[in-house]
């Protein structure tokens, strides 16, 4: 490869990018794009986010019991560094709610103040809020414009030290400093607040040039909301003494001052804080202003060696025109705050020289204990008013929290080999710990008597998938399944007190946070127990961190019956885990194939139908037409310990398929989805009647890769093979973790002893398939 070739090719592409991006232009040149697009340049910040969720669109979300959209802002744009937010749909509405009433007014006259526990993602919602005004002012439609003042000495010349020599739709000469070359250029002086070129159009001209701009352009390229803040607005207090001195020098010749003005297109960033800043709690003054010394400037203009030019500085001034966050904002002193009163409000600051005029979306973050005691100040009464607070609490979905612990888990673990449901076993235990006992007086009728007793997992299964308790009858199910939402927000207009301080005690405010889980998951990385990262292993790293009672809130909530018991939490997740893999182990091992479950069902199905309809079933053995067999239906049933008359439990099963028809009217039944309890006792059934063929097959696994694998058949040791490569291929386990799930298995279920009946039916499965019974 050519290193000079190479080189070239990088000035070519810089240079057609900088080309295309069309980044410096005059004036003139500003006021005819103006003309073609005035809604491009009337957008105050709210509304520019408003521009940003809208240019990013949505999609459908999962969100059980209700329809929920998602607003692809939150999903990241599949960097490696780019934020991404897990769930928190109501909280997304929310924020979009709010930018929208923001944008109505024309400007944002309120903070707004994302609250809730440690680890809930508030940070995260403002890093896709700028991280999308990022990607959006790099578009053609999120174009942003700031302007600078361009001094020369050789304003007398005309030969190409920058002018223009024509236009390119007439032959028109146009003066401008804007495209000076570097060495032809005395000063560039920025506006530092970055203010819309409009402002450099007089109030008394500006809305008539304005109204022409709207009256021919497309309608569709009309501004959405009201611009009155480019109506009223004018330059910086720097900017507009510069341009009275011009204006003064020229004698009134408007023209001559625009000749120094130079629109330059820029991008927001956050990494070179330009239209995005972050302020942390530690109490320093947010903005500020610098004087411009004469004396010492060589590059200051002779025109401007009279004027006292004051520059402002800070964070305040490097965010606006675009997004500010006060990350932590209630750790600060609050007497840094108090300006916000008045910034929030009326949209300036008070600088030491000057008073700033901003447009800027205003945005904090705050730990739930914090705004808790800010709220018992003397202060809060004149905060209330300025702010709109957004609760971001923890999430409630394990299958959710499972999504985030799997996009970091790789982290933890590069050179060992993650073993399935690892972040599955860790989210589960998590959303457990947060999850609060039900109130049945809350509730009325069948949803009273349905949340009375629900324990912990079987809440977190509703909240997850939607999935109710067995034990209920199919009524109280299916109730318990549409009221999800009442059931969610419970706790919402509760408050209650902790450890001496009071404040609202909604689901998702206590419990594990994500980030206490990344350390549970990154002492299980480094467990030497296990060959792999396993589920295994965080349990272990769970009982660790249970030890830490000082150093977790959550440890010392008092427990509330099965509720906030995070001990009780690590059996049933070790539990749930065994039931995992369970069923993945004994489906591996093949002694009966998943179409086999379809067909009992069906065949169960087909007699309960007939039932139903009155109606006779033809019989093969037979070749004639017979009643519904009570025996086979009977022989299901009984499996499912059921809470209420066969009849009227047969005629619910008809009633659940016709509503999944009707919910899904061009797929394929899903029975084991629509009948997951169904299947789930018939498989429970199979392996209790199979147990010691099964568990004597799950030894012989163990026996893989040592001597004592050489002394079974041939027959056994193909079928240890295929088990082996069943757990492989179909649920990602390497040979290691495999085994270590086998061991598992082997180790903590419990085995229930089988009839005679059921161990000659599993010696005659032995013989079948070569193994010893």
């Amino acid at each position: 490869m050519s290193v000079d070739r190479e080189l070239q090719r990088i000035q070519e592409q810089l240079e057609a990018s900088f080309q295309d991006g069309d980044r410096i232009r005059s004036f003139d040149q500003f006021v005819e794009g103006f003309a073609k697009n005035p809604r491009c340049y009337l957008r105050t910040s709210p509304q520019y986010l408003v521009d940003v969720f809208d240019w990013l669109a949505t999609r459908e979300a999962e969100r059980v019991g209700q329809e929920a959209i998602r607003y692809c802002i939150f999903d990241g744009d599949g960097t490696s560094d780019g934020a991404q937010l897990t769930g928190q749909e109501r909280v997304q509405e929310e924020i979009y709610n709010n930018l929208q009433a923001a944008a109505k007014r024309g400007k944002a006259e309120k903070m707004l103040l994302l609250h809730g526990p440690n680890g809930s993602g508030k940070t995260t919602v403002v890093e896709c809020l700028i991280r999308g005004l990022e990607r959006y002012s790099a578009t053609d439609d999120g174009e942003v414009l700031r302007f600078n003042w361009i001094f020369s000495d050789r304003d007398d010349r005309r030969d190409r030290i920058g002018f223009e020599s024509e236009r390119e739709d007439d032959e028109v000469p146009l003066d401008t400093y804007a495209y000076l070359e570097e060495k032809d250029t005395n000063a560039k002086i920025p506006c530092e607040l970055r203010d819309s070129p409009i402002f450099l159009i007089p109030k008394s001209e500006r809305r008539a040039l304005i109204d022409s701009a709207l009256s021919n352009c497309d309608p569709m390229l009309k501004p959405r909301f009201p611009y009155d803040y480019f109506l009223d607005g004018d330059l910086c207090q720097k900017c507009k003494r510069i341009y009275d001195a011009l204006l003064l020098a020229y004698q009134g010749d408007w023209r001559k001052v625009m000749r120094h003005v130079q629109i330059e297109r820029y991008f927001i960033s956050r990494r070179y804080r330009r239209g995005a800043a972050s302020i942390e709690p530690q109490g320093n003054v947010d903005g500020t202003t610098r004087f411009i010394q004469h004396e010492s400037s060589w590059n200051i203009p002779a025109i401007l060696r009279n004027v006292s030019l004051y520059e402002p500085v800070g964070d305040i001034v490097d965010a606006n025109r675009g997004i500010l966050e006060y990350s932590d904002f209630l750790k600060r002193p609050p007497e840094t705050n108090k300006y916000l009163l008045t910034t929030c409000e009326r949209g300036t600051v008070n600088l030491s020289n000057c008073i700033a005029f901003l447009d800027v979306f205003i945005c904090g973050t705050s730990n739930e204990k914090q705004l808790n005691l800010f709220k018992r100040s003397p202060d809060f009464s004149s905060f209330k008013g300025r702010m709109e607070l957004v609760a971001v609490p923890y999430l409630l979905r394990y299958s959710l929290e499972e999504r985030l612990y799997t996009r970091q888990i790789e982290l933890y673990s590069r050179d060992r080999h993650v073993s399935p449901h690892t972040a599955k076993v860790a989210a589960l235990w998590a959303v457990l710990t947060r999850l609060r006992k039900p109130i049945p007086e809350r509730y009325e009728g069948v949803l009273k008597t349905a949340v009375n007793g629900l324990s912990p997992l079987e809440k977190a299964r509703l909240y997850d998938s939607g999935e109710a308790p067995t034990r209920l009858t199919e009524e109280q199910r299916k109730t318990l399944r549409a009221g999800v939402i009442d059931v969610r927000l419970e706790y919402e207009d509760v408050e209650g007190e902790f450890e001496g301080i009071h404040g609202p005690e909604y689901e998702g405010r206590h419990g594990a946070s994500p980030r206490e889980m990344m350390t549970v998951l990154a002492r299980a990385a480094e467990s030497k127990t296990y060959h792999c990262l396993t589920p295994m292993s965080v349990l272990d790293a769970l009982g660790e961190l249970l030890k830490d009672t000082s150093l977790y809130e959550f440890l010392r909530l008092a427990s509330d019956g099965e509720y906030y018991n995070v001990h009780k939490f690590v059996e049933i997740a070790r539990d749930e885990y065994l039931r995992w893999i369970t069923d993945e182990v004994y489906t591996s091992i093949s002694l009966v194939e998943e179409e086999e479950y379809d067909r009992v069902f069906l065949e169960f199905f087909r007699h309960v139908k007939a039932f139903h309809t009155g109606e006779k079933v033809f019989n093969p053995s037979t070749d004639s037409y017979d009643g519904p067999n009570e025996d086979l239906m009977a022989s299901i049933e009984g499996l499912l310990n059921l809470k209420e008359p066969k009849e009227k439990f047969r005629s619910e099963v008809i009633t659940r398929i016709a509503a999944w028809a009707l919910d899904h009217p061009k797929e394929k039944i899903d029975y084991q989805n629509v009948f997951n309890d169904i299947y789930t006792a018939m498989r429970e059934n199979f392996y209790r009647q199979r147990n010691r063929l099964l568990t004597l097959i799950e030894q012989d696994i163990l026996k893989y890769g040592t001597d004592e694998f050489e002394l079974l058949s041939e027959s056994e040791k193909e079928q240890v093979e295929k088990a082996l490569e069943n757990m492989t291929r179909r649920y990602g386990y390497c040979e290691h973790c495999a085994r270590d799930a086998i061991a598992f298995v082997l180790r903590y279920h419990r085995h229930e002893e089988p009839s005679e009946k059921e161990v000659a039916e599993s010696a005659k499965d032995a013989s079948k398939v070569g193994t010893k019974s």
